[in-house]
């Protein structure tokens, strides 16, 4: 099953062009843009709703995205590599998401935006943007696309892979908004947030593992 096939490109510019691109959504969260408050208003009147199996399947799927889960999902990972020997893949994902994760803290306490005054169907607390759940989330499966694409051979069940794995941050970052915890500006800043810290990430283990070997 382990993909032999020259791996993917170096990714610095595309998580580059990420990069600035979530520090411009940043400032127009920060800076109370009347674009911002459309969209967040534009999205919340497409997404929330009363419905009953909505609000049940909201309240249970988001917990996937609570950052113990998250961190034990990464420990998990992070042991597996390292059994089948995959040491640069397990720093890698260490790393990512230790990066992603506390560079979130700071953005968070730099900005301070609350959360939606409004009943929350969830218990959440600290600041809002970005959110904690869309950034973990679309960091470690982002990590498990990049593991895919390296290590699985079958293009089937590569495919079949990658798109699972694509669902759950989609899903989480959903809920995040259902549940009345964010504005979904900050599911939107969380997601490239992740994708930033991955493309970057896996531009250190391209020049210092991949291409080297």
């Amino acid at each position: 099953m382990i993909n032999t096939k020259r791996p993917p490109r170096d990714t610095l510019i595309p998580g580059t062009i990420f990069l600035i691109i979530y520090t411009i959504w940043a400032i127009l969260v920060s800076s109370g843009s009347q674009f911002i408050h459309n969209f967040d208003n534009e999205v919340i009147n497409i997404i929330c709703n009363n419905n009953a199996a909505n609000i049940k399947f909201a309240t249970i799927f988001t917990n996937l995205g609570n950052t113990n889960v998250i961190v034990i999902e990464t420990i998990i990972l992070f042991i597996i590599l390292l059994v089948f020997k995959q040491y640069a893949y397990a720093f890698y994902t260490a790393g990512t998401m230790a990066a992603a994760n506390g560079y979130n803290w700071i953005i968070k306490h730099a900005i301070e935006r609350h959360r939606p005054f409004v009943h929350h169907l969830v218990y959440a607390s600290g600041y809002s943007f970005p959110s904690g759940h869309s950034v973990g989330s679309a960091t470690l499966f982002g990590i498990l696309i990049v593991l895919t694409v390296l290590l699985v051979k079958s293009k089937t069940f590569k495919s079949i892979l990658i798109i699972f794995w694509a669902c759950f941050p989609l899903l989480i970052g959903y809920t995040r908004v259902y549940t009345h915890v964010h504005y979904p500006s900050d599911v939107l800043g969380g997601w490239i947030e992740g994708i930033t810290f991955v493309l970057i990430g896996y531009s250190f283990l391209y020049h210092f593992y991949l291409e080297p070997k």
